[in-house]
């Protein structure tokens, strides 16, 4: 009778680490709560231990190395196969949740990233000169411009046609009465002169307060001929 030299190599795949742990617990008839009070691991997770719930574990593979380590010590087996079984189960378990993945950096791949961190740039910029322009519009005095008359200017009419412009939504007095402006700013005001000297004073107001001022001075000069024509009708109706 010959001896086969070859031994049939069995194609029914090992148990699940877990379920042999679960196994070897049930064969030497010790309860859950007794390997929980030998062990000094709680009972949940010794439970998740058997069920492969190592998710429920402790994440550190060293940790829960070791609770398998002191499961089987535990029941008086080597701890070694089960060990080896469940460290190779894990890596398996791994590789397929995370497949290695060669993966190259350029800066074209992160061109999308780029445009968007571009553009969130382009905003802050815009929004520190906006702001930058409305605090420049709220400390800053108004612009004000007199366009007459110029300062020194004579005149023999009693009437004088004051022009200039100034901001949008200021106050604007002239000689300390209020006169309007167009909503581009424009104003046109006349007054009355005396003879002599007069001062003309032009204020513009922001509404915070910020004031800008100009001061002409205008000169009206009687005219002789028509002070000579009034001083005859005068005295010829003297009786």
């Amino acid at each position: 009778m010959s001896v086969s030299l070859f031994k049939k190599k069995s194609l029914t795949p090992i148990k699940r680490v877990c379920l042999r742990l679960k196994e070897s617990r049930e064969k030497q008839g010790m309860s859950l709560d007794e390997l929980s009070r030998k062990t000094k691991i709680g009972r949940r997770y010794l439970q998740a231990l058997e069920e492969c719930r190592f998710t429920d574990l402790p994440t550190a593979e060293v940790y829960q190395k070791n609770f398998v380590r002191i499961y089987v010590e535990a029941l008086g087996l080597n701890p070694e196969p089960f060990l080896q079984q469940y460290v190779a189960e894990e890596r398996v378990k791994n590789k397929i949740k995370h497949p290695h993945k060669i993966i190259k950096y350029n800066w074209l791949s992160n061109l999308p990233n780029l445009l968007r961190y571009g553009v969130v740039l382009v905003l802050f910029l815009f929004l520190l000169f906006y702001l930058g322009i409305q605090v420049k519009r709220i400390v800053d005095p108004p612009q004000l411009s007199l366009y007459s008359p110029p300062e020194g200017f004579i005149t023999q009419n009693n009437d004088l046609l004051v022009t200039g412009q100034t901001e949008r939504e200021v106050k604007l007095y002239l000689n300390g009465k209020e006169i309007r402006n167009s909503e581009q700013g424009q104003f046109k005001e006349v007054i009355g002169l005396s003879p002599g000297v007069n001062t003309i004073v032009l204020t513009a107001e922001k509404k915070h307060g910020k004031i800008t001022t100009l001061t002409r001075h205008v000169v009206l000069k009687e005219n002789k001929l028509l002070s000579l024509l009034q001083t005859t009708k005068q005295n010829s109706n003297t009786p």
